[in-house]
């Protein structure tokens, strides 16, 4: 409709009748929403008037208001023009002295200070006899039994053809996405079961319970019977026929036994590129035979990839609240060597990609070569074509290798990508990249072999895989004021991390925080004997007390202060120092000792007044586990009941490593030697601390308390303190 044109047709200001219609009022009873009574309200005849005409092929309907009429303002407050067979409508807002404000696009009901005119609404209107007819005469292509009429028939065509309008830019918009859905291939017959087989994430060997041991199982993934012995619900074994790793399942315990979401892809060709598919699948037990569980297998994704480069991706998902289909994701980025980024891994269906390669743009991708691809397919794809590398590593087998360039996308300086050769494309020679091939290198292991490389020199493969392994890299030593070799830097690390028993990363963190706080120390960082001490793990706690020494000592005073037979308690444990092989029991002297031990393992046992009670009332004791080798330096620190319980075993931030593993039977020896040395009535205290431990635990249970920080973080703290107990046994 031309606005121009609309505006050339006369005006309908209010008649008489309206404004005499518009001014009155009529007495109702309703009933009050909060408390259900009734009572009588003044309220207007009329919601809202109308003034209809058929004017030059257009209907026009002027609106009014009753609060304007009560203004004795004649004009309407909007004019809404129809064009019957265009199938369109268009309103103008004017003011009180009939000028106009502005064109609207919305329907009746939704103009501003209208009342509504939905369904559920019961708005009261006055329309003249000629403009009831006009509006009644619409033509409808949805009409109930119980037509609509005048304003509200209006408005149910208003909203037809607003459905139209939308229906016709949906069609519009979809068309190209069903022509590119209808190049789309049937998947293969036998996908759903490989995607079954091979991509799920867990497999189940389920047996029927017999009192006298099962004998038989029945694999989830082969789908076959096979012998089984040890059957224990919940536990891994292998199955004996297919070789994958599943877990027993009793028969009667899988009513809400569930795989979980699983991912598969799978390429195909269409005319004019190839596409991949994206599918999750899903299995159910509950209420079904075993042998025949529910299988829910959903297509999400289709990547398609043309062969003039377009990449377009559809997902499966809502269209706007209405209906699902394939819908086309305009914010989808092609994904170039500008864009890549980290996927999680879904397993690819294979047994079609020897054909692909013979006329697709894989035929030059090593895609089949991969064990498992460690991203999407479409993201390998995209980064293979735009970094040679990958193909060229995966070729030669160094899948590790090319798995690290694909995470770093972005370092320009890794390769150099104009080379054909693939030893001159890593910027090394080819007895390097030998080398490189046979410690099934990583990125850091190249950047080292780079370096050697620059430096025209040749440095050992341990230590080049070592400090790969590590993450360690050239730049990691610019900590040191003195010059060292990187030779003597891995000599040195290899020596210490033996010693400190730690990987050598955590060594090197050890080595790089000590010279940053002998350094803060004034101390000459730039003396070797300083810079490399005998025992940097020594001379790390050394620094740590040394900065802290005049706090540590006012912490002990306060304490002493506090739990003054504390002291007194810590003479009579001197009995049960110990010492066998590599480790010994070292007890505290005074309470400073506790502070120092505290502050260099960075956890709470020096903060804690419970510890301090504790001992003070006989319930338990701290006692220092150290290396035979480092008597001086902190290591781990033991809660241990005067039975030779021990509660609690915490190293640094409150941890326990796996090097804890190795002194298990040093502490059981040491149990033992500590019973020996009990007397009557500290047996007795023994027995009471087990109580008050016992309690302890119901209690914290019971009040769900939590550990908040830390790797534990989340878990009852009753249930770590109970796996943490070690029972001192006769």
């Amino acid at each position: 409709m031309r606005k121009e044109e609309l505006r050339r047709l006369r005006a309908l200001p209010a008649t008489k009748e309206m404004m005499f219609k518009g001014r009155q009022f009529q007495e109702i009873e309703e009933e009050t929403w909060w408390n259900h009574k009734k009572r009588k309200v003044i309220m207007p005849e009329y919601d809202v008037l109308f003034r209809v005409q058929n004017l030059s092929g257009y209907i026009k309907v002027a609106v009014f208001l009753p609060e304007d009429i009560r203004k004795d303002i004649k004009n309407p407050r909007y004019e809404i023009f129809l064009n019957v067979e265009g199938e369109e409508y268009i309103t103008r807002e004017l003011d009180q002295d009939g000028k106009e404000v502005r064109w609207l696009s919305s329907m009746l009901e939704n103009l501003p200070e209208v009342p509504g005119f939905g369904y559920w609404s019961n708005t009261k209107y006055f329309i003249g006899n000629d403009g009831m007819r006009t509006l009644n005469n619409l033509k409808l292509e949805h009409d109930s039994q119980k037509p609509s009429r005048g304003g509200y028939r209006l408005q149910k065509w208003q909203q037809e053809q607003k459905d139209k309008e939308t229906k016709r830019k949906e069609d519009k918009e979809q068309k190209p996405w069903d022509e590119d859905m209808a190049l789309i291939p049937k998947i293969m017959p036998g996908f759903k079961e490989w995607m079954r087989k091979e991509a799920a994430e867990q497999y189940y060997m389920i047996y029927e319970y017999d009192s006298r041991g099962a004998k038989t199982g029945y694999c989830s993934r082969c789908k076959r019977v096979v012998p089984i012995s040890g059957a224990k619900h919940g536990e891994k074994t292998k199955c004996q026929a297919c070789g994958v790793e599943s877990i027993f399942k009793a028969s009667g315990k899988i009513q809400t036994l569930s795989t979980g979401t699983y991912y598969g892809e799978v390429i195909q060709k269409f005319k004019g590129g190839i596409v991949i598919r994206g599918f999750e699948q899903r299995q159910w037990y509950r209420n079904r035979d075993y042998r025949d569980p529910y299988v829910r297998t959903k297509e999400y994704e289709r990547i398609m990839i043309f062969d003039n480069g377009v990449i377009r991706r559809y997902e499966w998902d809502s269209y706007k609240n209405k209906y699902d289909r394939w819908i086309l994701d305009k914010g989808y980025m092609p994904i170039d060597k500008r864009t890549y980024y980290w996927q999680t891994r879904i397993k690819l269906y294979k047994k079609n990609l020897s054909s692909l390669k013979r006329n697709t743009l894989l035929k030059r991708s090593a895609i089949d070569l991969w064990p498992d691809l460690p991203v999407s397919t479409t993201v390998y794809i995209a980064m293979e074509q735009g970094n040679p590398a990958i193909e060229m590593l995966a070729r030669i087998g160094m899948f590790r290798l090319a798995k690290g360039i694909m995470k770093e996308p972005y370092d320009k300086t890794l390769l150099k990508q104009n080379e054909t050769e693939i030893a001159k494309m890593l910027k090394i020679d080819r007895s390097r990249l030998k080398r490189l091939t046979s410690m099934d290198a990583n990125v850091n292991m190249l950047r080292w072999m780079q370096l050697e490389k620059v430096a025209n020199t040749i440095w050992p493969d341990e230590m080049i895989k070592d400090f790969g392994e590590a993450n360690i890299l050239p730049s990691s030593f610019g900590f040191l004021k003195i010059k060292l070799s990187f030779v003597q830097c891995y000599n040195y690390l290899m020596k210490q991390a033996k010693l400190m028993d730690e990987t050598l990363q955590q060594t090197l963190i050890t080595w790089r925080d000590y010279l940053c706080m002998a350094e803060q120390l004034k101390m000459n960082v730039k003396n070797e004997q300083i810079a490399k001490p005998k025992d940097v793990k020594r001379a790390h706690d050394e620094a740590i007390l040394n900065s802290q020494r005049g706090n540590l000592k006012k912490k002990a005073k306060a304490i002493e202060k506090k739990w003054p037979k504390v002291n007194e308690q810590l003479a009579k444990l001197k009995k049960y120092e110990f010492a066998f092989g590599e480790y010994a029991i070292v007890a505290p002297k005074e309470v400073l000792d506790i502070v120092i031990e505290g502050t260099v393992l960075n956890h709470c046992v020096h903060t804690c007044d419970y510890y301090f009670e504790r001992i003070q009332k006989d319930e338990s004791y701290l006692f220092f586990l150290r290396r035979s080798c480092q008597l001086d330096v902190p290591w781990y620190t033991l809660e241990v009941e005067p039975s030779g319980n021990i509660r609690q075993k915490r190293t640094t931030g409150d941890n326990q490593n796996a090097d804890f593993q190795k002194a298990i039977k040093f502490l059981e020896k040491w149990q033992q030697y500590f019973r020996k040395q009990l007397t009557e009535e500290e047996k007795q205290l023994g027995e009471k601390a087990n109580k008050l431990r016992i309690e302890n635990y119901a209690n914290l249970r019971k009040n769900g308390n939590k550990i908040w920080h830390g790797k534990l973080a989340g878990q009852l703290l009753a249930d770590v303190l109970e796996q943490d107990f070690m029972e001192a046994t006769v």
